[in-house]
């Protein structure tokens, strides 16, 4: 079975969606928390924000480059500037498979990836950071958001 990029786009918003309902139960001191071996919960947020910016602008260059430099979030450890982040980035995600080719494939350094195969890899991105999310909440000792239960957090 194949899934159509219709799906796909149903199961990213449901894993974005996730993200951002765990964003917004974040206090800014939530945000700082920082457990050994791992970056302060904020720096997971942009991280996630950052890949999404790098699999849009993908698209648009037809090949993967992974730049920090190109990321565009400024806004520091801020519940309000990384929820407008994300929201701006659920704009152009929306704007970019809008318009790309249905036919389109993306360099991936020498291997070219379908369109819906790129999107695979972003949700899979997405949901391997929510495994990290688990850790950092379960850490601070907060009730998980009700959507998580789909998780059986």
């Amino acid at each position: 079975m194949q899934l159509s990029l219709p799906e796909l786009q149903a199961e990213w918003d449901q894993m974005r969606g996730l993200t951002l309902d765990l964003l917004a139960a974040c206090s800014e001191e939530d945000l700082l928390h920082e457990p050994p071996g791992s970056g302060a919960l904020w720096k997971q947020f942009r991280h996630v924000g950052g890949i999404h910016e790098t699999y849009l602008a993908a698209i648009d260059q037809g090949r993967i480059v992974f730049d920090l430099g190109a990321r565009t979030y400024r806004g520091g450890p801020s519940q309000s500037a990384l929820t407008e982040y994300f929201a701006g980035l659920s704009d152009r995600h929306a704007d970019v498979f809008t318009h790309a080719a249905r036919d389109r494939q993306i360099d991936w350094f020498g291997e070219p990836v379908s369109l819906p195969l790129h999107l695979v890899r972003l949700i899979g991105h997405e949901t391997l950071h929510h495994g990290q999310f688990i850790l950092h909440w379960r850490a601070l000792k907060h009730p998980f958001p009700a959507s998580w239960q789909a998780w059986g957090v």
